[in-house]
C-alpha cells in the first residue's frame, strides 16, 4: 500500500510539474514580432500649387522598436524629407543623400514615446523642395494593419 501511495505521489508531482511548464520561455527569441503598418497619401501642402504626389508606407516592428519607411513620389525633386510631429517638429529626418530619387528608404530605431505618437496618427511625412522649402507634399501616417505577436515565445500582449 505504501508503494502505491509513493508511486501515486510521484506521478502527481510529475503531472503538476508538466502542467506548470507551458513551454514558453521569456528569454526565448523564437517569437513572431508585432508589425504595425502605416500609410500616407502625399498631396500638395496648403499654398503649394504643385501637381506632385506620393505615398509612404511605414512598417513598425513594435517588438524590436524599429521601423522601415518607403516613400514613393513623382513630379518633384526633394531636397529634404522628414517625419514630423503634429506640431511641425522634425521627429525623424531622412538623410539628404537619399531623398532626390524615388523611392526613399529610411530605417532605424524608434522610442516608446514615438511609438505612442505614431499609433495616435500624430506623425506626417513631408517632402521639401527648393520651390517649397517648408514642404511641397505631405501626408499623415495612418495605421492600416497589424500582424504577428504569436509564436513559440509568447511574444504577444501588445
Amino acid at each position: 500500500m505504501k508503494s502505491l501511495f509513493h508511486f501515486s505521489a510521484i506521478l502527481l508531482l510529475l503531472l503538476i510539474g508538466t502542467s506548470c511548464s507551458n513551454g514558453y520561455d521569456d528569454n526565448n527569441d523564437n517569437y513572431t514580432p508585432v508589425i504595425v503598418t502605416f500609410t500616407a497619401n502625399l498631396t500638395p501642402v496648403t499654398g503649394a500649387t504643385s501637381s506632385a504626389s506620393g505615398s509612404a508606407t511605414l512598417k513598425l516592428n513594435q517588438t524590436a522598436k524599429t521601423f522601415d519607411l518607403k516613400v514613393n513620389f513623382s513630379g518633384l525633386t526633394p531636397i529634404h524629407g522628414h517625419i514630423h510631429a503634429a506640431d511641425g517638429t522634425i521627429v525623424i529626418p531622412f538623410p539628404d543623400a537619399n531623398v532626390s530619387t524615388s523611392p526613399i528608404s529610411v530605417s532605424g530605431s524608434i522610442t516608446d514615446a514615438q511609438i505612442t505618437e505614431l499609433m495616435a496618427n500624430h506623425y506626417y511625412v513631408n517632402l521639401h523642395t527648393t520651390a517649397y522649402p517648408n514642404g511641397e507634399i505631405s501626408g499623415t501616417l495612418t495605421k492600416t494593419g497589424t500582424s504577428g505577436g504569436g509564436g513559440d515565445g509568447g511574444g504577444g500582449g501588445y
